[in-house]
């Protein structure tokens, strides 16, 4: 539980590949998320190179935080009709990897930014463009990952105020 409040959004990165052992548990984190239906629409495209990581921040206009990761992974979705795609599950299906992929980085002592792409639909279709994502395929979101240039301290942001019992606006705490 401690890696909940441990991640942190960072920006700024030290010149250490991540391995590809780390890299194979990140993507299994991003695969273990739950998913609706077990529809498991996402699809997960790598990008360690700097030239890869060039076209993404040229499609990205707050995509500062590449220029020093050494990892890259887009989370997309990929539509198949026998699943709850239309539905707009896959929504929640792609960020619930990303989460956990976020989390499996901290867990691994990495950093990690997560960086949205869907619903613009200018970054989508450029990325897609430059990536050769099929139009079936909709790239959701993107995390950098890499060694952090410098530590954050855990955050816990928990409000009371916004937690409500049996309706809503009847607080929990009971004020």
């Amino acid at each position: 539980m401690k890696e909940l409040f441990a991640r942190r959004s960072i920006r700024k990165y030290l010149d250490i590949p991540v391995t590809p052992e780390q890299i194979e548990r990140l993507l299994r984190a991003g695969m273990a998320a739950p998913s609706a239906g077990d529809g498991r629409e996402w699809s997960f495209l790598v990008v360690q190179s700097q030239e890869g990581k060039e076209k993404f921040m040229s499609a990205h206009d707050a995509s500062g935080a590449v220029k020093t990761a050494p990892l890259l992974i887009m989370v997309c979705a990929r539509f198949r009709e026998e699943v709850y795609a239309p539905e707009g599950f896959w929504v929640q299906d792609c960020a619930a990897a990303i989460e956990n992929m976020l989390i499996e980085a901290t867990y691994l002592g990495l950093g990690s930014l997560w960086m949205a792409i869907y619903p613009r639909q200018h970054r989508i279709a450029r990325i897609r463009t430059l990536f050769g994502i099929p139009e079936e395929v909709i790239p959701f979101g993107a995390v950098a990952i890499g060694v952090p240039a410098r530590g954050k301290p855990p955050i816990d942001r928990y409000m009371a105020d916004y937690v409500y019992l049996e309706r809503y606006g009847q607080r929990l705490d009971g004020r």
